[in-house]
């Protein structure tokens, strides 16, 4: 006698396949998912660039502020005294280029070497929020 198998097999492999794949629910689900996390990695992303700008503004002022120092130690100049942005920037000079700010803001210089604790110059950009300002406050330069 031959036992037939074959509808035996036939109902395991329905069972088996019966639930494959995702409906249409599940697959929307997930891409709405995605994309909110994508909003909020977006949102957070201009927060930390702002926050980057106005650091490399900040360095760069720190670093003209050095420049000052140094121009005015090599020329013997006191505090007070005449210093121009030609003796600071240009070729061959302790800064080779004037620094722009990353945000679009102005540098404005003084023109005289600062007291200790006061910049050479600032920068006037204000942006959109009250932690977006780039101009420097008195924390910033107290050992300048």
């Amino acid at each position: 006698m031959k036992i037939n198998t074959q509808p035996a097999v036939n109902r395991r492999l329905s069972q088996r396949f019966n639930r494959s794949g995702m409906t249409l629910i599940e697959i929307s689900l997930v891409i709405a998912l995605l994309l909110g996390l994508i909003a909020v990695v977006f949102l957070g992303l201009g927060s930390y660039r702002q926050g980057a700008d106005k650091a490399k503004c900040k360095m760069q002022l720190a670093a003209v502020q050095k420049a000052v120092r140094s121009a005015a130690n090599m020329q013997n100049l006191n505090i007070g005294a005449a210093l121009a942005q030609g003796d600071v920037f240009g070729a061959g000079l302790l800064m080779e280029n004037a620094p722009v700010c990353p945000s679009g803001g102005a540098y404005t210089w003084v023109g005289t070497v600062p007291t200790v604790g006061t910049p050479y110059g600032n920068c006037d950009f204000a942006g959109t929020g009250a932690t977006s300002t780039h101009v420097l406050a008195a924390t910033d330069t107290t050992d300048w």
